[in-house]
């Protein structure tokens, strides 16, 4: 006879219940289930372009803050937390709102027919403070902050893509999260049970998710200097901008940042000039160049940032294109200066600019967590 010991009793009902729920999950699917994910600020790759916990944070602080957004003790709603006592809370722990570590995502989960859907229904916020105790700030309920989110553009570095609402980039689930709960199931004390449904749900190619899909786009900050060479387009760009405004002085003057008397007859010099746009990338790798707007230096001094709609107006043509159009084809030398949020500095300009065009946008700058290195 075959003696069942009691140490592999518990191990038989693990796997048997293990085999059970992975049919029940990802054979049949599963009803609107409570669920609750961990997004950890440290754990966010350089890949995903922005940091969903860092920026949410800061950006519910203000608003805690000036009571512009409820902040409840918890998801049940029975108490509310006002700015003194969320700022109470804060100095006896000792530890600032926006330094915490994670954010926890309370949706509703729902597979039917390999068609996956999630819905955010509210935010809560777990810190520890410097005795290393777990304390709960509060929760939001998202249907109250939703209109804040879809409105805010969270801010995104050289590897993220531009203009990507709060909402968006929740609801896009790039980042990495774990699953700490799924209805009663607390997947904490089973991060591979946790991991299996994260994979079986997101990267299957079966299952269609609602995810919000990110489209490769980037808002890109340059400058261009004025060449004493007439057969660069950078000469030819400065030169048609400084003869429309030699010629219609008092545009000029409308447009400055100081008093300039329309009178003046100083000579008009375009020292520098400053373009923003949106860059795109298709399927193909082709760039796209979106000019937005532009700001024109001249004798050293900014007049105003205006459209380039509006320049259109003026009539410019450089080297018989129009404006817009000489700008969009880029023949003539720029400097990158910033990319998204991320300032470009001069020594990495040129070697950001030669990767635009080669690498793949999510690795512009980019580091393998693993060769991160500790800090003694």
């Amino acid at each position: 006879m075959i003696q069942i010991t009691k140490s592999i009793i518990p191990k038989a009902l693990l796997i048997i219940v293990s085999l059970l729920f992975s049919d029940m999950v990802f054979g049949k699917g599963f009803d609107y289930t409570p669920t609750i994910i961990q997004v950890n600020k440290h754990n966010q790759n350089d890949t995903v372009g922005f940091n969903l916990v860092e920026s949410s944070y800061a950006l519910f602080y203000e608003k805690i803050v000036s009571e512009k957004i409820t902040l409840w003790d918890s998801p049940a709603k029975k108490v509310k937390i006002s700015s003194g006592a969320f700022l109470k809370m804060e100095a006896q722990n000792g530890i600032r709102f926006v330094e915490s570590e994670d954010l926890f995502i309370y949706e509703y989960w729902r597979l039917y027919k390999k068609k996956f859907e999630s819905e955010i229904i509210g935010f809560s916020f777990f810190s520890r403070n410097q005795s290393n105790e777990k304390f709960n700030f509060g929760y939001i309920d998202a249907l109250e902050v939703k209109t804040l989110l879809s409105s805010k553009i969270i801010p995104a570095t050289i590897n993220g893509s531009s203009n990507i609402t709060f909402w968006q980039a929740l609801n896009s689930k790039v980042y990495q999260f774990n699953i700490a709960k799924f209805g009663t199931l607390d997947l904490v004390k089973n991060p591979s049970k946790a991991f299996e449904i994260k994979e079986q749900i997101f990267n299957s190619p079966k299952i269609k998710t609602n995810q919000y899909i990110i489209q490769p786009a980037k808002d890109i900050e340059y400058f261009v200097y004025p060449s004493v060479d007439n057969t660069t387009g950078s000469y030819w760009l400065c030169q048609s901008i400084q003869t429309f405004y030699q010629n219609n002085r008092s545009v000029y003057a409308a447009e400055s940042e100081s008093e300039i008397s329309q009178t003046d007859s100083s000579e008009l010099i375009v020292t520098r000039v400053d373009v923003t746009e949106t860059w795109l990338k298709d399927e193909c790798g082709v760039i796209t160049y979106v000019p937005n707007l532009i700001q024109v230096f001249i004798n050293g001094k900014p007049l105003k940032r205006i459209p380039i709609s509006y320049m259109e107006h003026k009539q410019i043509l450089v080297q018989f294109k129009p404006l817009h159009e000489f700008i969009r084809d880029k023949n003539f030398k720029y400097t990158i200066k910033r990319i998204n949020s991320e300032p470009i500095y001069a020594h990495e300009a040129e070697d950001i600019a030669i990767a635009l065009p080669e690498k793949p946008w999510n690795k512009i700058k980019y580091k393998e967590p693993n060769l991160l290195k500790t800090i003694e």
